[in-house]
């Protein structure tokens, strides 16, 4: 170990440790030379390593950065509580997102929240069912003509519904990308978010300087500039309609987070609302992509559980066409069971760093030294045996049907900087997947089977994802 490391990172790294080899300077750092799924791969590697730990948690170095992970609820509770700092590594992000709520420090996500969390009030979010529906049915139309045909990936298809309803519900625009194949905007989203990841996990391109030679940086910029004039331009037209409406637009078409912002304190500012919607985008976009389409997937692969979906459908809703109201979504308990077990076993965000400001005792006796990064992998908390039994990989939606729900369940964090949005998310799932299911069988894709001896590829991409595009057959119930 070098002899310039604070000792008493030292100390705790000889107490928790990793199974990987330790180089002079760099400390672990060339472990996590790859591509996003040979990241995805690593992290879970760490986290395996984790369980078969006396505190199930395990440090590494990168360079001279010290960081512990954490693989038990428990401990992870403690740590998500505590300690509300997020970690440096979220500097990336800050080139996008600014300090949009996700990343805020701490005095700037106080003020944030409370305005933000009034748009995802169990009153205004029953009111979103609607749009979901309709933007859901936009789907419904684009895959009828791929109905018989092979092997379609469901991504494209999803976050295209998930980004129009995200923009309707929260800013009361449609943006309509489900009919604008090369939509500015949307490309040149992706692309920025696909750079970031890369960067997030690669400490060679952590030096600004370096990093600005490169012709990603270029793109970066190019892609930038892109997004920022589209949100610019959706602001203005927006905070203009609602000045000539005299805000009667935020009860017309539910758009709450420019209304309300202006009755909490001091409103947003335009980079304010920017960063929120550029934060409310990225959540509300590939969280709610990410939890349909692996569930989509496993459904496919699980044809028993895809029909037991169904048939709860069918007695719940019956073959009657009208619109579907949030009553109606809570019955569906077995629908919810599968989500439930589709998020824990795929969490959308698979990793939530902290930084420690003060030493933090864990209930294990373990102390995070002041200056610690931390990092909850909320995959490996769903993964851990120890709290899910020896089937622990196994897909069972069962195991939700009891009505109580573990504390090692987090898909949406925990503690005060949990997901604002959690309850937008799980509708826009159920919503979307109810909407899908009551037209459409999915089907296992041609030379894609997956079992505990074949698992899924999986990359890191900002979100967890599917390498190979969530990719499935559609066949039609009618």
């Amino acid at each position: 170990m070098d002899r310039w490391k604070p000792n008493k990172f030292v100390k705790l790294h000889q107490q928790l440790g990793n199974d990987w080899t330790y180089f002079p300077i760099i400390g672990n750092a060339i472990s996590f030379i790859g591509n996003n799924e040979d990241l995805m791969n690593i992290f879970m590697n760490l986290s395996v390593q984790g369980f078969k730990r006396k505190h199930n948690a395990i440090s590494l170095w990168l360079g001279n950065m010290f960081f512990v992970g954490i693989m038990d609820p428990d401990q992870a509770i403690v740590v998500l509580r505590s300690t509300l700092n997020k970690n440096y590594i979220h500097k990336y992000t800050k080139y996008l997102f600014g300090n949009g709520l996700v990343f805020a420090p701490v005095g700037i996500w106080h003020r944030r929240r409370k305005i933000l969390a009034p748009t995802f009030a169990p009153r205004y979010v029953s009111k979103y069912v609607t749009v979901f529906e309709t933007h859901a049915k936009i789907v419904v139309k684009k895959l009828a003509s791929k109905v018989g045909k092979g092997n379609i990936s469901c991504w494209d298809y999803i976050s295209r519904y998930a980004l129009d309803s995200i923009c309707e519900t929260a800013f009361g625009v449609n943006i309509d990308v489900q009919r604008q194949p090369d939509h500015p905007f949307f490309n040149a989203f992706v692309e920025n978010l696909k750079n970031i990841a890369a960067r997030l996990c690669q400490p060679w391109l952590h030096v600004d300087a370096l990093y600005k030679l490169l012709p990603v940086y270029i793109r970066q910029e190019h892609t930038k500039k892109i997004i920022y004039d589209f949100v610019n331009d959706l602001i203005c037209k927006k905070k203009a309609l609602i000045e000539e409406r005299d805000g009667i637009e935020a009860e017309v078409d539910n758009q709450l987070m420019i209304e309300i912002s202006k009755n909490i304190d001091k409103a947003y500012t335009l980079e304010e609302l920017r960063e929120e919607i550029l934060v409310l985008a990225l959540a509300g976009t590939d969280t709610s992509t990410v939890g349909i389409c692996f569930t989509i997937l496993l459904l496919s692969q699980y044809s028993d559980v895809q029909e037991r979906v169904y048939k709860e459908i069918q007695e719940v809703l019956s073959d009657s066409e009208k619109p579907l109201q949030m009553e109606d979504l809570f019955k569906l308990k077995y629908m919810k069971a599968v989500i439930n077990e589709t998020l824990r076993l795929y969490p959308p965000v698979p990793f939530i760093a902290r930084y420690c400001k003060q030493d933090l005792k864990l209930p294990t006796g373990v102390i995070l030294p002041e200056g610690s990064n931390v990092v909850i992998s909320i995959w490996g908390i769903h993964h851990n045996p120890q709290h899910w039994g020896e089937d622990v990989n196994d897909f069972n939606p069962d195991r939700f049907m009891s009505g109580q729900i573990p504390n090692a369940f987090m898909p949406f964090s925990h503690g005060p900087r949990n997901c604002v949005g959690y309850q937008y998310a799980m509708l826009s799932i159920t919503t979307t997947l109810v909407t899908l299911l009551r037209q459409y069988r999915f089907t296992p894709a041609t030379n894609f089977t997956y079992d505990k001896n074949n698992p899924l590829r999986l990359s890191y991409d900002v979100m967890m994802k599917h390498v190979d595009g969530f990719t499935v057959q559609v066949e039609s119930r009618g």
